[in-house]
């Protein structure tokens, strides 16, 4: 992976100078390198007039785009009255960019509530990574006999068979391997446990996964071990794949550590720091010591990237409020009972640090779209006991932990890739806005980011980080996921209040050559496919 060290090094170097502006070079002349078209063949999509912004991160240049079939058969200037195309889309005045890559995404287009992830499609998002934070939908370790729990292939072939909206790249969860392995919650695996964990890893990469991904601040990822994580990124490794990891923890005071020990797994294998944080962080600093402890390590040799969605609030339930003798199940029901006054002032202090009730969301159940001050108030119970009385993990919670000053050191990072670590279902904006509220807001409005940076960073940024060799640039021979931008017009749309609010600004959603609905619920096909890493996507 020299070349994405010398990307990333190049991006971080000379494209903060890009940032400067954010009005494409739309008289920049193209180089035809790969020859001018061929006008003696009907091409089934002509893209015409457009400013193409190709996801590299070079000037924006006006030109046509022309594709046969689910690839792109030429980018460049084209005469057209010799053109002859089966669909014509005119995109004067429009940006003409490849589809967006989503490095941190949940959800399965096999379950019927996940609408085949068109939530994905209306943000632009023409390819989602799923398999996160230590799970993957490719095992099913609890669903009955009726699906085999020891394959990755089975989900592949049904995903295929039964369509998705956007492509879909998966990473092996180390949880959800740990488990099937018969590690488990345990604090320690055994040698065979371990072995058992790295044959599902290797059977998921022979596969077609991209590497693994991690949940170290989740049970059961919490209990892994320096030697267990080693183990498996050896494994990784040998097959060129990534780690991507929700690190162990983000908070302010422990994050360089659990940077730390995600390098010391970059020793084995690309690795990638899935939406980093500062949680509590306040400064523009903390956020800048974090990309520097990252960059040395990139400077030293370790290949280590990292995605952000540009949210203050994570999502999750309410184990983050826990301490770590109430983790497991076992753990809490018996803190619960009889060690309540312990846990009662533990929850107390933590809620404080965590800016209060009131910062905490619950995202599910009879309280839905209340905070726990609210709850805590209909109930007459302090919040603490609002959150033991929930039971183990609780509802889904939205936690307000994060401030713009520190993040958006992330966000406008020139080597730090977008991602919205949301889902179809998930009751948090992210799932549905975050990449035009990138456009939307650090682009036209702010103008934090160039237009051709801000578009690098969801495209062939992405594709780079996790090797998704077909897709990520406007260029011959590359998967047609291409998008027709209104750029005035994009807006996230959705907020707290209004979570479901559709984006706008994206004319056109092209997956595999085909223009796509993107309506929920659609009666219309989708065209997404599964990416494979080992048999060419």
């Amino acid at each position: 992976m020299n070349i994405l060290l010398k990307f990333l090094s190049v991006t971080t170097l000379v494209l903060v100078a890009a940032c400067s502006s954010n009005e494409p070079a739309a008289d920049t002349e193209t180089s035809e390198v790969n020859g001018g078209p061929d006008y003696s063949i009907t091409y089934d999509l002509h893209i015409s007039g457009g400013t193409i912004v190709d996801g590299s991160g070079d000037p924006a240049f006006s030109g046509d785009l022309l594709v046969s079939g689910d690839e792109i058969s030429y980018v460049g200037d084209v005469d057209p009255a010799q053109i002859k195309a089966i669909k014509s889309i005119d995109a004067a005045g429009k940006v003409v960019s490849p589809g967006f890559i989503d490095a941190h995404s949940h959800g399965d287009p096999l379950q019927k509530d996940n609408d085949l992830l068109r939530n994905f499609l209306r943000q632009g998002i023409t390819t989602v990574v799923l398999g996160q934070d230590g799970t993957n939908p490719g095992y099913f370790p609890s669903d009955g006999p009726e699906r085999d729990i020891n394959s990755f292939q089975w989900w592949i072939d049904q995903v295929n068979a039964s369509g998705t909206g956007p492509n879909v790249a998966t990473l092996v969860g180390h949880g959800s391997i740990r488990r099937l392995s018969g590690g488990g919650e345990k604090d320690t695996v055994s040698a065979e446990e371990q072995a058992a964990m790295e044959q599902l890893l290797i059977d998921g990469m022979t596969s077609g996964a991209y590497g693994l991904n991690t949940g170290l601040e989740y049970v059961p990822g919490r209990y892994a071990d320096t030697e267990e994580m080693a183990g498996l990124a050896k494994v990784v490794g040998a097959h060129d794949g990534l780690i991507s990891s929700h690190i162990r923890n983000e908070d302010d005071d422990i994050v360089h550590e659990s940077i730390a020990e995600l390098i010391e797994q970059g020793k084995y294998a690309r690795v990638n720091a899935s939406h980093i944080k500062v949680v509590y962080g306040k400064t523009r600093e903390q956020g800048d010591a974090v990309l520097r402890q990252i960059r040395d390590a990139r400077a030293s040799g370790v290949t280590i990237t990292a995605d952000v969605y540009p949210y203050l609030a994570s999502f999750g339930d309410m184990s983050y409020l826990y301490p770590e003798w109430a983790k497991r199940k076992f753990e809490f029901d018996d803190a619960a009972v009889n060690r309540r006054a312990e846990f009662q002032e533990f929850l107390r202090a933590k809620i404080i640090r965590r800016n209060g009730p009131g910062a905490i969301l619950v995202s599910s159940g009879e309280y839905s779209g209340k905070t726990v001050a609210e709850i805590s108030e209909i109930q007459g119970k302090a919040p603490e006991d609002v959150i033991i009385d929930y039971g183990h993990n609780g509802p889904s919670t939205a936690h307000f932990i994060m401030t713009k000053e520190t993040q958006d050191a992330f966000i406008t990072a020139p080597d730090v890739s977008i991602s919205t670590d949301g889902s179809p279902t998930m009751r948090h904006p992210r799932s549905f806005g975050s990449f035009p509220k990138v456009i939307e807001e650090y682009v036209v409005r702010d103008k934090l980011l160039s237009l051709e940076l801000a578009i690098n960073k969801m495209t062939g940024q992405t594709a780079n980080i996790f090797d998704i060799q077909s897709r990520g640039l406007l260029q011959k021979g590359y998967g047609a996921d291409i998008l027709v931008i209104d750029l005035q017009n994009v807006k996230a749309n959705t907020t707290w209040t209004d979570i479901y609010a559709q984006p706008t600004g994206f004319d056109y959603v092209i997956v595999n050559g085909a223009v796509t609905d993107t309506n929920p619920n659609s009666s219309e096909p989708t065209f997404g496919r599964v990416l494979l890493k080992t048999k060419g996507d």
